[in-house]
């Protein structure tokens, strides 16, 4: 279970687009762990780590566990988190296997948010899975949550033998600190909220209404089934500069080339027109409140109005195609705001 409200935090979400086959890829790696070392320096709460398949949007990011290995031996205290594990592509073995060397590693500062999924094409991992992948998202994180307080799980074996199966290595958190991703639909933040999970959602999607009303769904399902208020972390892009109009200029065609990219990984089928129109509106929303893009002051605007929504803490995504030297910049600045929220 994610603690319940309490101080206001703030943290780095990494969700980096890779530009074609011809980038280095490994640079943004480097960032990634630069950033990271400088936001454990610096104070910051939490990291967020994804998970993406076969399409340049997050496409730096197969595997959370194996970049959150090496976030873990690169800090000394910052929280480490899978933003998120689509569980129903995996098995839950591998999955509490994995995450137990990682806590192992960083001394006890794994978390998990689990997903369903949506993409067919990520899939072909696991096809037979994809019908009913709610479902298994839900069984397969209480089996690695048994698997990671010690508990086994019985399976076949290729001559037909049944084995009780413990997962190694054991983690050092007894309780695995579990998160579930809400990325719209009302109803995930009520399960959320009924399995005693915190709930990983955007800010930039919503509305200020649609969010408080999502975010008190989910309050009321955890008090009714665990008591408590249970934990909300929001998404939302940033980069933060001296000169908020700068700053916006800066980042608007990186902001642009990011959301292109995550538009095109649905595949949809609209003329270049609709795209583009799409696009415009979408890069002004962001640009015009719906992101901390802007300076230290239009920053702190956006976060008392996601605490003011019901966040708990704000994860602010700082690989989203702006210079190196922005998102560190960025990590600076957020870092002296999350001095203020103490």
């Amino acid at each position: 279970m994610a603690a319940d409200r309490g101080e206001r935090s703030l943290g780095l979400y990494f969700f980096s687009a890779l530009q074609d086959d011809a980038a280095d890829d490994a640079a943004g790696y480097r960032l990634l762990l630069d950033a990271a070392r400088a936001a454990d320096d610096a104070g910051l709460d939490f990291l967020w780590l994804p998970e993406r398949h076969f399409t340049p949007f997050g496409g730096a990011h197969p595997n959370p566990s194996v970049v959150a290995a090496a976030v873990a031996v690169a800090t000394r205290r910052i929280r480490i988190r899978a933003g998120s594990v689509v569980l129903p592509l995996h098995d839950p073995l591998r999955v509490a296997e994995e995450w137990a060397v990682v806590d192992n590693l960083s001394g006890g500062r794994v978390e998990i948010a689990s997903a369903a999924g949506w993409n067919p094409r990520d899939f072909v991992l696991s096809p037979q899975a994809y019908q009913d992948r709610a479902a298994l998202a839900d069984e397969n994180l209480r089996t690695v949550r048994e698997l990671w307080a010690g508990g086994e799980v019985l399976r076949t074996g290729p001559l037909g033998e049944r084995y009780a199966v413990r997962s190694y290595p054991r983690p050092v958190q007894a309780v695995l600190p579990h998160w579930v991703t809400a990325a719209g639909s009302p109803e995930t933040f009520e399960y959320a909220g009924r399995i005693g999970a915190g709930v990983l959602t955007g800010y930039g999607a919503f509305t200020t209404a649609q969010l408080t009303e999502r975010i008190a769904r989910y309050r009321a399902a955890f008090a009714e089934h665990h008591g408590g208020t249970g934990r909300v972390s929001v998404m939302a892009h940033a980069a933060i500069g001296t000169s908020g109009q700068q700053i916006r200029s800066e980042a608007e065609q990186p902001l642009r080339r990011y959301l292109a990219s995550y538009a095109s990984q649905q595949e949809a089928r609209s003329d270049q027109r609709t795209v583009d129109k799409g696009l415009d509106f979408a890069v002004q929303r962001y640009l015009r409140g719906r992101s901390l893009i802007g300076d230290r002051e239009e920053a702190l605007a956006v976060l008392h109005s996601a605490f003011a929504a019901g966040a708990d803490e704000v994860a602010c995504l700082v690989d989203f195609g702006v210079p190196r030297r922005t998102v560190l910049d960025t990590v600076d600045e957020l870092a002296a705001i999350r001095a203020t929220l103490r």
